[in-house]
């Protein structure tokens, strides 16, 4: 892993670069966390800190539930219910866009790269944030989970924005493919497909969750992401 600050483009040259959402292209925390407080009485889970409401970005929504706390398949579907009400509502729209990445995707977009989004987040809301948000026009698709939450791990979104992107996965490495995101399941799915992982330093994830997660590198800048994909 390198967390350097001196960088130079990658080798190989990506084909394609996935981008998460959520904390990498999208300070989205208000909206979110304002929808959660909303909804988590309906869980009994009101007594809850920011601290550990601010764990749910990220991971999916019935991991964290079901893992962390313990909520059966039912509590789980009525939250998403209720939270989904207040966000797609207009939670959705309460963010602001990360220093310097609206810029680095037009570029990436006007390049020979491929551009990719792969978000936990369903995928009609994440279309709605790009389109909100003015870049839509520079994804050639944007993969994230389904309603039905069937698909909900980032492997498995991250296999199906590439099948959909016209790329490949091969047995062996896959370097010329980039995964960016800014939490630990963005890294363990980009190293379960053998990709290159890129954490972004500027997102949700606590303090050493990425270092721990050693991705292959580590950048604190749009600046700095865009030294590493565009030569």
């Amino acid at each position: 892993m390198r967390c350097d600050h001196q960088r130079v483009p990658l080798t190989p040259s990506p084909d394609i670069v996935l981008l998460d959402l959520d904390g990498t292209i999208t300070d989205s925390y208000p909206g979110i966390l304002r929808c959660l407080t909303l909804a988590l009485p309906s869980i009994d889970l009101e007594h809850l800190t920011e601290d550990q409401i601010r764990a749910f970005l990220g991971p999916p929504l019935h991991y964290t539930l079901g893992e962390v706390y313990g909520k059966s398949k039912q509590e789980i579907d009525d939250f998403v219910v209720v939270y989904r009400s207040h966000y797609f509502g207009g939670g959705e729209y309460e963010f602001e866009l990360f220093p310097g990445m609206a810029g680095l995707i037009a570029d990436l977009a006007s390049s020979a790269i491929k551009v990719g989004l792969a978000t936990a987040k369903p995928i009609p809301s994440a279309e709605r944030v790009l389109t909100k948000a003015e870049l839509i026009h520079h994804f050639d698709f944007v993969g994230g989970s389904d309603m039905e939450l069937t698909r909900q791990d980032k492997p498995s979104i991250l296999s199906f924005t590439i099948e959909n992107i016209g790329g490949l996965i091969t047995d062996g490495d896959n370097k010329n493919i980039v995964m960016v995101g800014d939490r630990k399941e963005d890294i363990i799915g980009a190293k379960h497909h053998r990709f290159t992982s890129i954490g972004a330093a500027w997102g949700y994830a606590d303090e050493g969750e990425l270092i721990d997660a050693e991705p292959d590198f580590i950048v604190h800048s749009a600046d700095e992401l865009r030294a590493l994909l565009l030569p």
